[in-house]
């Protein structure tokens, strides 16, 4: 969409390009807008960029149906959530619910991506084989917690668009961690040559030449590592991560039989379980995160905006 979009034709670039090259120049180094390379040292990773992350937010699963009534008839939703009461504590709890609520109007829906860690312990307990009860059998329980919901918006595509723009600005985070990176290591280069400096003030002539050598190697380094710190090599940095956005911003599935009581079966016991698909968003942050897109309603009703108010009280506590 946004290739055909952004195809190059030699006429000016429409202005959701110039958008989304300035919204990525900014988050690295806003200097880069002045420099001769700008904007066109920058349309192809960002048109690839762009265009990836709108495919991997409409990758997302979903959107579910979570609420108390779900949890109840929804095999996917009950193993998500330790209780019911957890389901409207996790709406309660998300900042960016309650900064959305004021634009829905009441009796509308809501849809947001919900992130989740998931967990396997192992607990003892009791298993059936065939009409045998077994005790002490060492289980794995799969469970999840530190709920939370993000890009909340009143239409699934809308929801999914803000989606988007997240996993974009997160891989224009990677650009920005790598040109970080560099400006620590200089930082360290910097003090070893200033301790190298120090010790060579005092060196013997048997110390000497072991030091100039390595005080060498130190200067030669400093001035790779700020060769790659001028404006016009930042491009090398954009290339290499928005040119493979895969490899610092994907989904994994993996699929896992669990039974009614959240505990791991393996495919031999599958009857008494069923396969749930999990997809982990890899990259996000340094958490992984178990990801859907969500659809809730009623928002408004009493139930949830006394609880809702009661979790601004504590806020503001």
């Amino acid at each position: 969409m946004l290739k055909h979009l952004f195809g190059h034709d030699g006429k000016k670039d429409p202005p959701e390009l110039l958008s989304a090259i300035e919204r990525a120049v900014s988050g690295v180094e806003p200097l880069l807008r002045q420099t001769s390379g700008y904007p066109e040292n920058y349309r192809k990773p960002v048109i690839n960029a762009w265009e990836y992350a709108h495919s991997l937010a409409a990758s997302v699963p979903g959107p579910v149906v979570v609420d108390r009534e779900s949890y109840a008839r929804d095999a996917f939703v009950h193993v998500l959530f330790p209780s019911i009461d957890s389901v409207t504590e996790a709406f309660c709890s998300s900042l960016a619910l309650r900064d959305s609520l004021r634009e829905i109007p009441a009796g509308g829906e809501l849809y947001a991506l919900m992130g989740m860690r998931r967990f396997e312990k192992s607990m003892v307990g009791m298993d059936l084989s065939g009409q045998t009860i077994q005790r002490d059998v060492v289980q794995n329980v799969v469970y999840f917690t530190s709920h939370t919901l993000e890009n909340p918006a009143p239409s699934e595509q809308q929801a999914r668009n803000l989606v988007a723009s997240s996993f974009f600005d997160c891989l224009v985070g990677k650009v920005k961690k790598r040109v970080e990176e560099r400006k620590q290591g200089k930082k360290s280069q910097q003090l070893m040559k200033d301790l190298l400096m120090a010790r060579l003030r005092t060196a013997s002539n048997m110390d000497r030449p072991a030091l100039e050598e390595e005080l060498a190697r130190i200067l030669s380094s400093m001035q790779t590592t700020i060769s790659s710190l001028e404006l016009s090599n930042y491009t090398a940095d954009f290339e290499a991560v928005l040119l493979n956005p895969e490899q610092y911003l994907r989904l994994d599935q993996k699929l896992i039989i669990l039974d009614s009581m959240g505990i791991r079966r393996d495919k031999d016991g599958a009857s008494r379980g069923e396969a749930f698909m999990f997809n982990e968003l890899i990259g996000y942050d340094r958490r992984d995160w178990t990801v859907t897109m969500v659809n809730c309603s009623n928002l408004h009703g009493e139930s949830f905006s006394t609880k809702l108010e009661k979790a601004n009280r504590k806020l503001a506590i």
